[in-house]
């Protein structure tokens, strides 16, 4: 055997050496952690201390018969419930954060820290009702290519809510935002269609994008998407992210089935519309629409299957 011929054969034998230390060293580190939860429960807090106390209230209520942590972000270090959560809540994971990083960040931080096989992305204004949340789970585990299911969300009235749409193009901001347009009859059609009015929500079937008020997701789906864009602060990373779920190959639910109450209050359409422009939030708002608009500008919707329900066998 030549030099080179020696040369080479002693890379390989290393180079192989390398993937079996490094496989074995993965095997004994996955034998030594412990199993996964069900469920990890993740809450983004700012500035509502009385709902969060009901939500958390709410899911010790529900009974829940899957193993499942809470983990609550909380963004509002100056005005939140850190002691109360403490105090009231030991059970519950509490991450504090020194200033307001935005509900994506938050988010994020959230996912880094959880356990479970599925991640709950859930809103502190949700009455989880008893029963929703295993439904869920039992839906994502017969139905291995979806990657994120949601829940039928409720009025406190007992009135179904918004909660699944077709994405939005730029005319559909400019529509609801200006009081003079959205009273026009295509206005009011292309408004119909985004919220998918033409349906009567009583069905699973695939949907463009969930609202980010209460999300299951599966942890593989996520490991391979990622979590929020930190770019956005808060608005339209919901849509962003399920745009991402599409793009990657996994399915986006919305299943009745289960349901949840959200005390959900729009606060940017709250005011006449000059008012409305003058509002933070409202500028925060414009902002990641723009950049939505610009990070997706000239591709084709991910979701092919805008108008064709799926049907779900129980």
């Amino acid at each position: 055997m030549g030099p080179l011929a020696l040369r080479l054969r002693r890379t390989c034998f290393s180079l192989t050496t390398n993937v079996i230390q490094r496989s074995e060293a993965t095997k004994n580190l996955s034998n030594t952690t412990k199993p996964m939860l069900d469920v990890s429960i993740i809450i983004v807090h700012y500035n509502t201390p009385r709902l969060l106390r009901q939500t958390l209230k709410g899911i010790r209520r529900a009974n829940l018969h899957v193993s499942y942590e809470v983990i609550v972000v909380e963004n509002d270090v100056k005005r939140g419930c850190v002691e109360t959560v403490r105090r009231e809540f030991p059970e519950v994971q509490l991450v504090v954060n020194e200033k307001n990083l935005g509900f994506g960040v938050g988010m994020n931080t959230g996912f880094a820290r959880a356990t479970g096989r599925y991640l709950l992305v859930f809103n502190p204004d949700i009455i989880l009702s008893e029963g929703s949340l295993e439904k869920l789970v039992a839906f994502m585990d017969a139905r291995t290519d979806v990657g994120m299911v949601g829940p039928r969300l409720n009025n406190p009235d007992g009135s179904l809510q918004a909660s699944c749409y077709r994405f939005m193009e730029p005319k559909t901001v400019l529509y609801r935002r200006i009081p003079l347009l959205r009273s026009l009859p295509f206005a009011k059609r292309h408004l119909g269609a985004y919220l998918m009015n033409e349906w009567d929500h009583a069905e699973a079937r695939d949907v463009d994008y969930l609202l980010g008020a209460a999300m299951l997701v599966r942890r593989k789906a996520l490991d391979m998407v990622g979590g929020f864009d930190p770019a956005y602060f808060v608005y339209f990373e919901d849509q962003d992210f399920c745009r991402r779920f599409w793009k990657a190959g996994w399915r986006v639910i919305y299943n009745p089935e289960a349901t949840m109450i959200h005390y959900h209050r729009r606060e940017t359409a709250e005011g006449h519309f000059f008012r409305q422009l003058f509002k933070p939030l409202t500028r925060i708002q414009l902002r990641s629409a723009v950049y939505y608009f610009k990070k997706y500008r000239g591709e084709k919707n991910p979701h092919t299957c805008l108008t064709q329900p799926t049907s779900f066998t129980k």
